[in-house]
């Protein structure tokens, strides 16, 4: 039986004894420490006494002035007990110094709590060995299940999204990563190697700050960032959006009407369509509602369809590949159309597209996609379509000469822009507006003398404003004083000047004078008695009569 061990292995003091009391065995250390027989039998009583005490792992006993801590073991399946002594002095110093050196990895956590949020050790297996007692706070599991944990068990969870460890394993450095942990909290996290004399990786030590409230500060910086980039684009939108208002130069009703008009659909995609003369200022107002639109920081793409060669509108629109035609470009090109891509597309003029084209035009529009001469795939080309023309669109659909499903697709919106004869009360405004704009590119100073002015407003102006424009401008040119007089005016723009100088003219050819020009307006614009008589607020009759004298008299 006491075969099976011997207790002279142990450096404690040491006895064995059966199950009856009796002793079989004491080691070298317990006859060391226990000097007299008289003491052995004593212990051995004691322990034979305290029957208890032998279902205990281990108890105190007191003897000569000495407190031993005893240490029970059954062993041989409980028919021996092995009975280890310690002295609780030397027990407590070795407790002590163990207490001292937990103390002092509590002091070292509590100073490494100070420099970092968070301490986390790791052998050379992944595994963590050690962390500080917040982990959950940062990480969101308890210290206590991370501890026994692999690195890459904790990234799959994403408790460490990513792991800075793990790149430290892979590149043999000192790493640092922003990192987003299961707690949802930003992380700043460096981690180090600790390598052996062969260089090998035999711990990682990493350490954290938290980044939360500054990635919050940022989120909100950012956010905060972005609404004043909204307001100010919104500002900027509103600003130039007055500004090119305000370059739709005109107090009249008629334009008023129309500079609302383009503010409101200005904000959608709608394909908008532009009637009017030439000169009218179609251009101008198409650039405006570019402008006012979301897609005002996109291209603005004017295509004047009457002024390409037939021959070339194709390749013009739609570009080529290389190779696509003799005398291509060997590195092919973009067309128009595909320019226009997050912008506007503008098409001056629609009605003079060859029909030809309408078709291929038709498709674009409806399909947002081209493709280029001599290419093989499509292309999605993003635009908004406006146009414009000076042509009855309409009629053009009944005579044949242009596509009515394409007039229906450029139509769903349209805007009739009036003759300057039909606003002559913008004449003034619009005639100062040029010779302040044309002064100022040429640095001449010039105004207009009150004749001029009156001369401009009776004026019918079949250029429109076009036409006004460039009389400023030839005006400016050739005057030599400050002020413009009618001697500068063109033949055809100059007026009767009434005086008062009776001894040449009468008052009743004064007043007949000025009711011939007041007829002579209406007829040109109305072409009937009947809407001569409305505008004059005159007979049909009397309005029939007073065209017989001042127009067909004047024009058999």
């Amino acid at each position: 039986m006491t075969g099976n061990i011997v207790i002279d292995q142990f450096a404690e003091p040491a006895i064995l004894i059966d199950g009856s009391g009796s002793l079989l065995q004491t080691n070298k250390a317990f006859k060391s420490y226990f000097k007299d027989e008289d003491t052995l039998e004593q212990v051995v009583s004691i322990i034979k006494e305290r029957d208890e005490a032998l279902n205990q792992d281990f108890f105190l006993l007191s003897k000569n002035e000495k407190e031993l801590l005893i240490h029970l073991y059954k062993i041989d399946g409980g028919e021996q007990l092995l009975c280890l002594f310690s002295d609780v002095l030397q027990f407590g110093n070795a407790a002590h110094q163990l207490s001292s050196i937990q103390s002092m990895k509590d002091e070292f956590f509590s100073m490494l709590s100070v420099l970092h949020d968070d301490f986390v050790i790791i052998n050379r297996y992944g595994v963590i060995v050690s962390a500080m007692p917040n982990f959950e706070t940062m990480y969101g599991i308890s210290r206590k299940e991370a501890v026994g944990m692999t690195i890459f068990e904790l990234e799959e969870r994403k408790i460490f999204n990513p792991s800075v460890a793990i790149r430290v394993f892979k590149t043999g450095k000192t790493e640092t990563l922003l990192q987003l942990t299961g707690a949802g909290k930003y992380l700043m996290c460096t981690a180090i190697p600790i390598k052996d004399q062969d260089g090998n990786i035999e711990k990682v030590v990493s350490y954290t700050r938290d980044l939360t409230k500054y990635q919050t500060l940022k989120n909100e910086y950012e956010n905060l960032s972005e609404k004043v980039k909204l307001y100010s684009e919104e500002i900027e939108r509103l600003k130039s959006g007055k500004d090119q208002i305000q370059s739709i130069i005109g107090k009249s009703q008629k334009i008023q009407n129309i500079s609302s008009k383009i503010r409101k659909i200005s904000q959608f995609d709608a394909n908008v369509l532009f009637l009017g003369e030439s000169g009218v200022g179609k251009t101008m107002f198409a650039k405006t509602m570019h402008s006012q639109s979301n897609r005002r920081e996109g291209p603005f793409i004017e295509i004047n369809c009457g002024a390409i060669p037939e021959t070339l509108i194709e390749s013009e629109l739609f570009g080529y590949e290389k190779g696509a035609f003799s005398g291509a470009s060997k590195d092919g090109k973009p067309g128009l159309i595909e320019l226009a891509d997050g912008g506007t597309l503008f098409l001056d003029e629609i009605g003079e597209l060859p029909q030809h084209m309408q078709v291929k035009l038709l498709k674009s529009i409806q399909e947002k996609k081209i493709m280029r001469l001599g290419g093989s795939r499509l292309k999605e080309v993003d635009f908004r379509l406006i146009a414009a023309t000076n042509r009855d669109l309409e009629a053009e659909v009944e005579n044949g000469n242009f596509r009515e499903d394409l007039y229906y697709r450029l139509n769903v919106i349209t805007i009739k822009i009036p003759g300057l004869r039909e606003r002559r009360e913008d004449i003034f405004t619009l005639a100062n507006h040029f010779v302040e704009a044309i002064g100022e590119k040429y640095g001449l100073t010039r105004a207009l003398s009150n004749s001029v002015i009156d001369s401009l407003v009776e004026y019918d102006w079949p250029g429109n404003i076009r036409e006004l424009e460039n009389l400023i401008e030839r005006m400016i040119l050739t005057s030599d004083d400050y002020m413009i007089t009618e001697e500068h005016l063109p033949s055809k723009v100059r007026t009767a000047v009434f005086h008062t100088d009776t001894d040449n003219t009468s008052l009743k050819d004064i007043l007949e004078s000025v009711e011939g020009r007041l007829i002579m307006d209406a007829y040109k614009k109305h072409g009937t008695s009947t809407g001569v008589a409305e505008e004059l607020n005159i007979s049909q009759p009397s309005a029939s009569n007073k065209i017989n004298k001042y127009v067909k008299k004047n024009n058999p």
